[in-house]
């Protein structure tokens, strides 16, 4: 992919805030989560769910401000559904709906039980014993995993560590699965580019899906970024 290809008007802004000034993308999405609204204003939809549906043509982060832009506007109205924990989901319905609650509660029992730490973890596993084995039958062979040191060079500029270490022709990869619905964190991935960098590895990104900055981080880097686009189960679990 030339680096022509990538969006370069649109910067990454934290999630629940918003631009000052509307761009092209942000009025775009907008427009499309009206469409669906206005074809069943009975639907209930959480933030997460928008992002994913619409991540091919349009990054998390302006679907979120898209999203809060027409609660603000009016257009739809907001239910936080609190938990035990302490964390809460928070879900939108346009603003004629008056029944929702019912939805929202079967939706939340599904979110719950596949927030899950076991469902997590489970899931972080599975993407690593796939992966691994496909880099494996192409000719990467793993050296080591839970990385901080290679080849006598030490990371202890933060605690984090890479998933893996591969080599295939005398090349050693600093490789990351990440099988999250949400982006890694950009504060993450600078950090493990850095860290490659530090121990002389090249970069190897595995992950369900990654917007086209962070991908083109990655390639500036020398390094790949490798997406798959659905988040990855075990067998055992039922959907």
């Amino acid at each position: 992919m030339r680096s022509d290809d990538y969006y370069y008007d649109f910067e990454e802004a934290p999630e629940g805030e918003e631009r000052p000034e509307p761009d092209h993308y942000f009025l775009e999405v907008q427009k499309e989560i009206r469409n669906l609204y206005d074809e069943d204003k009975e639907s209930v939809y959480y933030i997460r769910q928008l992002q994913v549906k619409f991540e091919k043509k349009y990054f998390h982060w302006i679907t979120n401000n898209a999203m809060t832009g027409l609660l603000k506007l009016g257009y739809l109205t907001d239910f936080r559904y609190a938990r035990e924990k302490g964390t809460s989901t928070r879900y939108f319905i346009h603003k004629s709906n008056r029944y929702a609650k019912r939805k929202i509660a079967a939706i939340e029992n599904l979110v719950e039980e596949y927030s899950q730490d076991v469902i997590t973890r489970s899931c972080g596993h599975r993407a690593e014993d796939l992966f691994c084995n496909a880099l494996a039958l192409r000719g990467f062979i793993p050296r080591n995993k839970k990385v901080k040191e290679w080849n006598g060079i030490k990371w202890s500029k933060t605690g984090h560590d890479l998933d893996f270490v591969f080599e295939k022709n005398g090349i050693a990869y600093g490789c990351e699965i990440k099988n999250t619905l949400g982006y890694i964190q950009k504060e993450e991935l600078e950090i493990k580019l850095e860290m490659c960098e530090t121990l002389g590895l090249k970069p190897l990104f595995i992950m369900r899906y990654s917007p086209k900055t962070y991908n083109k981080m990655i390639i500036d880097k020398g390094g790949f970024a490798l997406l798959f686009e659905s988040q990855i189960y075990e067998l055992s679990q039922e959907f």
